[in-house]
């Protein structure tokens, strides 16, 4: 009988299993990076991500993963995420201009998109417009802190804190360069 329960359990299960093989978390100050590693059955799938907020506050997030193209030629892009509480809207609204302001008088520009997620809440990101990706990561790296602003009003702000340790990490972790140039 125990032959036949695991040849039936061998049998049902599938030919490349998917298996989570860790997890790792640091802290930077005020900013923190998780790294998931996948087994596909074909290849180990990593996935960096870097972030800061949350608690009831916007999330300003960057994620890349092993599978993605790398710097020199593609930088993982910075953006804030606002989930609504249930019955709400979100501050951004979809395809509205936004602008991210630093401390140190640099500003750049964005744009958002909004959506209802998965779980039916409206959720919208703002993040640099394509061209403007590495100019903003330079920015937060020498900043203390960035303002995402609607027109005049400040919807959100982020202490940079640990930013360049967290990026960096988040880039090694996932096996690309660090340099930003």
């Amino acid at each position: 009988m125990r032959v036949l329960m695991i040849s039936l359990a061998l049998a049902t299960a599938p030919a490349f299993p998917v298996a989570a093989i860790g997890g790792d978390y640091w802290n930077y100050k005020d900013w923190h990076v998780s790294v998931n590693r996948i087994d596909t059955g074909e290849d180990l799938r990593i996935t960096c991500y870097a972030h800061t907020g949350g608690d009831g506050d916007p999330v300003w997030a960057l994620e890349v993963s092993n599978g993605d193209a790398g710097p020199p030629d593609f930088f993982p892009s910075p953006r804030i995420i606002e989930i609504a509480p249930s019955h709400h809207q979100t501050a951004m609204q979809d395809q509205q201009a936004v602008q991210f302001q630093f401390d140190t008088g640099s500003s750049i520009q964005g744009e958002a998109s909004a959506y209802i997620n998965d779980e039916g809440f409206f959720q919208a990101e703002g993040a640099p417009l394509p061209n403007s990706v590495l100019s903003m990561l330079m920015s937060m790296r020498r900043s203390d802190s960035v303002e995402a602003h609607i027109g005049p009003n400040v919807i959100a702000t982020a202490s940079l804190a640990g930013f360049t340790a967290a990026y960096g990490k988040m880039m090694d972790e996932c096996g690309f360069s660090l340099a930003m140039h």
